[in-house]
């Protein structure tokens, strides 16, 4: 792999430990296997458990529009990056007092600040989360780009293993919720080392310098952009679809562990399970996008979704529940990175952040249908809502099959 000088092979070097670091910790903090169990520990309900991707997504979603139109006029991205970040983290600790202290004197209180300490990082995540894409961008070699990111998610997905064996040993080893309040600690000092990676990154060049302007007439801009860009207004779409295909995650591990009777340390075990589909989906995703584009790799990762969803749906062996998690796993890894990368392709240099601001912003509502989906398996059972599920899924596809792919690479700044 050849680097155009000194500055960007450090760069690339920080950039994938950091990396490596921060998602190694979703083994541990992951909100489709340990969340939904520490929930139902607290005395959360299957509605408890719908509103975690809302607290998830929906959090990290709303502030992206705007933040990337507040700090559009900063000269330097990494100042931000790392001043939120450092915030973010702290709320990881909040989380480890929180069950520590109140997690069995006062679970209902501590289920309340569990999801208030976890909102709050998720909002923090994401009003920095377009500064970063565009740090990101403007600090690596755009004919690295792909394949960064896919080996940030498979070394991450390495890490996160080791994680996840540790996740089992925890809970299966120490009594609630010192079991918790480990893992927390855990997963803080592991983000609080990548920050440590990120402050060596290099920033040399200055961002293009964009004045804010008033929400309404950002709101115009953004829907103008939508209607001009008939490959990003259709990718909107299917990527619309996909998250209400998205759903049935939140059930799987919940629905898996009272199907086959199992105990609490089976969470370390399909978490485990999980990140192996990352590491095997981070590298050969990665690769394929730059290759043949972003969608061609989208399209992987929602078709993973849509056969995982027919996994459960059927019922089978627990050998084909546990590939289900695998194929979580593929579409968790880079899902979220290859949004980013198809929304950096679409857009202009000047207007990478408002893209994905826009991209998330519009995708915010639909985690909302995750209430419902608690609401429908408190009527039905989990079998509804995987139905439900990979219906969207399945039309999901559709769209994405039938959306082009930008392949805009001089856009991104070099």
């Amino acid at each position: 792999m050849e680097f155009a000088s000194k500055i960007d092979r450090l760069n690339f070097k920080q950039h994938l430990i950091e990396g490596s670091l921060y998602i190694s910790t979703t083994s541990l903090l992951s909100p489709q296997t340990m969340f939904p169990v520490l929930v139902k520990r607290l005395g959360g309900g299957d509605l408890a458990l719908g509103a975690i991707p809302v607290i998830v997504y929906l959090a990290y979603f709303i502030p992206q529009l705007f933040s990337a139109n507040y700090f559009a006029q900063a000269r330097f991205r990494k100042p931000f990056v790392l001043r939120g970040g450092l915030v973010q983290r702290m709320h990881i600790f909040m989380l480890a007092l929180t069950i520590g202290f109140l997690g069995v004197a006062h679970p209902s209180l501590a289920l309340a600040l569990v999801f208030c300490f976890y909102a709050m990082s998720q909002i923090l995540s994401g009003s920095v989360s377009p500064l970063w894409t565009e740090f990101f961008a403007k600090t690596n070699s755009p004919s690295h780009f792909g394949k960064l990111l896919g080996l940030r998610n498979s070394l991450g997905a390495a890490f996160g293993i080791i994680n996840g064996f540790i996740l089992t040993f925890l809970l299966g080893s120490f009594p609630f919720p010192w079991s918790y309040v480990c893992v927390f600690i855990l997963a803080f000092l592991l983000q609080m080392s990548s920050l440590a990676a990120q402050r060596s990154i290099s920033e040399e060049k200055e961002s293009v310098r964009v004045h804010p302007i008033p929400v309404r007439e950002l709101i115009k801009k953004a829907l103008k952009i939508v209607r001009n860009n008939s490959a990003f207004r259709m990718f909107l779409y299917s990527a619309a679809l996909l998250t209400l295909s998205f759903t049935s995650f939140a059930f799987f591990t919940v629905s898996a562990m009272q199907q086959y009777s199992l105990n609490e340390s089976f969470v370390g075990v399909f978490t485990v399970i999980t990140v192996f589909g990352q590491i095997v989906s981070g590298a050969v995703l990665g690769w394929l996008s730059d290759g043949r584009g972003s969608r061609a790799a989208l399209m992987v990762s929602g078709g993973s979704l849509v056969l995982a969803t027919v996994l459960f749906l059927c019922r089978p062996s627990f050998m084909f529940i546990c590939f289900a998690f695998f194929l979580m796993g593929v579409n968790l890894g880079p899902e979220t990175m290859l949004r980013y990368h198809y929304a950096v392709d679409c857009a202009p240099p000047d207007e990478r952040a408002l893209f994905i601001g826009i991209m998330n912003a519009w995708l915010a509502p639909f985690y909302l249908m995750n209430i419902a989906a608690g609401w429908l398996s408190t009527l039905y059972g989990y079998q509804a809502v995987f139905a439900a599920s990979f219906f969207f899924g399945c039309a999901g596809l559709f769209l994405l099959w039938n959306t082009n792919e930008p392949r805009l690479r001089h856009a991104r700044l070099q």
